[in-house]
């Protein structure tokens, strides 16, 4: 078995097993009061700005995925993709580390990768205006742009007819106070040990991590995620996120500033 894969794997059930260790003993009627709530807090975010790190390893997939990005948000319900992002960051592919830039301004996107150590000030990034490919891009990197919550007007209030299959349990995760929300799935055909968690901070209801796990067939896939909010409801613009067809970025001061705000 591939070792960063054990080592996450093991980490994974770890959180699993560790977050009943106190359980909420709440009834089905304070479950649904609560679901109602965080669906409220939610929907307060009008715009954010925070900082990711993010695990995953889809079905198909050897190794780990690991990206560490700050993100800005806008949230825009009547767009197609549900908020207009800017994104940078770092990840690691073939075990070499990465730059990454992404954004969307609702009609283009721009995106480029540059391996960290040979970072020029001035690179051209990819522009795309084509429909259907500027989502596929928005889709590509749509994993660390909160969409279990900011894509859905009421993420959890689709629950609200099934409180009785949601355990609540209450956890200290990195020194923040949480509620974990776990939804078991029932099997079916070839999937199998579904399971969600929802990492939601007690002083606000905000989301501040999420963990899925699932096998199909013989293979396995998992997320797991962690958010630190900069900034929620920052003085921002759709016109802050707009994207010029013939743009370029300074590749070494985005990554300089990326690297100053993850240290924060």
């Amino acid at each position: 078995m591939n070792k960063k894969y054990f080592i996450f794997l093991s980490i994974f059930f770890t959180i699993i097993i560790g977050s009943n260790k106190c359980n909420a003993q709440l009834t089905e009627v304070q479950v649904g009061e609560l679901l109602l709530n965080i669906d409220s807090s939610i929907a307060n975010v009008k715009s954010v700005i925070y900082k990711i790190d993010y695990k995953k390893k889809h079905l198909s997939m050897r190794d780990t995925i690991h990206t560490t990005a700050v993100c800005s948000l806008y949230i825009a319900p009547k767009d197609k993709m549900k908020a207009y992002s800017v994104v940078d960051g770092t990840f690691n592919q073939l075990n070499t580390p990465k730059y990454m830039h992404r954004a969307y301004d609702g009609k283009k996107t721009s995106w480029a990768n540059c391996p960290v150590d040979s970072l020029s000030e001035i690179i051209k990034p990819e522009i795309e205006s084509n429909n259907r490919k500027r989502e596929a891009v928005v889709e590509n990197y749509s994993d660390i742009l909160l969409t279990e919550y900011l894509n859905q007007k009421k993420p959890f209030g689709k629950y609200l007819s099934a409180v009785g299959m949601i355990g609540v349990n209450e956890e200290n995760l990195n020194n923040v106070e949480v509620y974990v929300l776990t939804i078991q799935f029932k099997d079916k055909d070839d999937v199998r040990d579904n399971v969600e968690k929802h990492y939601i901070r007690k002083s606000d209801l905000l989301p501040v991590a999420f963990s899925s796990f699932l096998r199909w067939e013989n293979m396995e896939q998992y997320n797991y995620y962690e958010v630190d909010y900069l900034v929620i409801n920052p003085n921002i613009t759709p016109e802050d996120f707009k994207i010029e067809k013939d743009e370029t970025l300074n590749a070494k001061e985005r990554y300089a500033a990326f690297k100053e705000k993850i240290r924060k």
